[in-house]
């Protein structure tokens, strides 16, 4: 009997050690996000398939006036190939909202910001925005981004916003204009998605 319970004790030891998170050289870093986003690290990230995953994660903040687009983007991410993330802050580098990443065809938002349902929808349309970037560089499955509008087409107001966030020598400058430009349009991420999914860019 006392072997038995030995051998079930080293069975689950060896199971717990499998599924632990590999170590990283300190949160709210660069080590900790690339875990994340390889996949590595796996604790405290969940996948959301809806805004009622979000609201079972975060049962203080109302929804509601993001509700119906927000699942919609949900939804078409997930057509696409693309998975959603609600992850701990402590993956995430300092005033980082979420992550699309072009590799492993995934979106992270960081937790800490998500309680706000104006911050959650404008970073699903963000990091969506650069989802569907990805798949007009010509297909989802490579590492290649693609601006989608000419640069003249984007907003001076967005313009200004985004080189002041990012910096104008910044080598994503372009990208990022048109991200933050379709993060506070209604609608603008989930018709290039319906797009993309109906032509089969993917």
């Amino acid at each position: 009997m006392n072997k038995f319970l030995l051998a079930i004790l080293a069975l689950s030891t060896t199971f717990v050690s499998v599924k632990a998170d590999p170590a990283v050289r300190g949160w709210n870093s660069l080590d900790a996000q690339g875990c994340m986003m390889m996949r590595e690290c796996t604790d405290d990230v969940r996948e959301i398939t809806s805004v009622a995953d979000i609201e079972s994660a975060i049962t203080y903040s109302n929804y509601a006036e993001s509700r119906v687009e927000a699942n919609a983007l949900i939804k078409e991410l997930n057509a696409m190939g693309v998975k959603v993330y609600l992850a701990s802050d402590k993956y995430f580098i300092p005033r980082n909202a979420g992550i699309y990443y072009t590799v492993g065809n995934n979106m992270f938002l960081n937790d800490s910001y998500m309680d706000d349902p104006i911050q959650f929808l404008e970073t699903l349309r963000h990091e969506g925005w650069h989802a569907a970037q990805d798949a007009m560089a010509g297909t989802l499955y490579n590492n290649q981004i693609a601006i989608i509008y000419p640069e003249e087409a984007v907003p001076q107001g967005i313009v200004l916003a985004a080189t002041l966030a990012y910096g104008e020598n910044n080598p994503a400058l372009a990208w990022e204009k048109e991200a933050k430009w379709a993060g506070y349009t209604e609608n603008m991420t989930l018709d290039v998605l319906k797009i993309i999914n109906r032509t089969g860019y993917k």
